[in-house]
């Protein structure tokens, strides 16, 4: 059987599983339990731990074929494309706000990466920023950041 790899995807799944281990260094150094309920290093830990193996779940489909391509093998393109929209949205949080940022990265992940329709794309970005946006910061007080628009 030949092992079929797309190098870029190949980099974006190491990328990810760099970022769960960087979660977990960082998780392992904060208290895990409290009394009868988790701490502040129990979530990140889990989310590290989930990271790394969907990273690894995602390499191995890909060592193995993967899914159809819209770009031959070997480019890199497509991966590089998704890493440069997640940068700018993490860059453009504290500038921006949390929703505007959240809606415009999730927008561009669906219709520039994914190619997806615009509508769609503008409901779905638009739903779950607003969604995220009540949970964190209506339901569970979390102090987002907000933008020069005020949300």
């Amino acid at each position: 059987m030949k092992l079929k790899a797309d190098p870029g995807e190949i980099i974006l799944g190491l990328a990810f599983a760099a970022i769960g281990v960087f979660w977990i260094v960082t998780a392992l150094k904060l208290p895990m339990w409290e009394g009868f309920a988790p701490s502040s290093g129990f979530l990140p830990l889990l989310y590290g731990l989930l990271l790394i193996g969907l990273s690894f779940a995602a390499l191995i489909f890909e060592a193995h074929g993967g899914g159809t391509r819209e770009n031959p093998a070997g480019t890199i393109q497509r991966p590089l494309l998704v890493i440069a929209i997640l940068a700018a949205g993490i860059a453009g949080v504290e500038s921006a706000g949390f929703s505007v940022s959240m809606f415009l990265t999730m927008f561009l992940l669906f219709k520039v990466a994914e190619k997806l329709a615009v509508v769609p794309s503008l409901l779905v970005a638009g739903g779950t920023a607003l969604t995220l946006t009540l949970i964190f910061r209506t339901w569970l007080g979390v102090p987002l950041p907000v933008g020069p628009w005020g949300f």
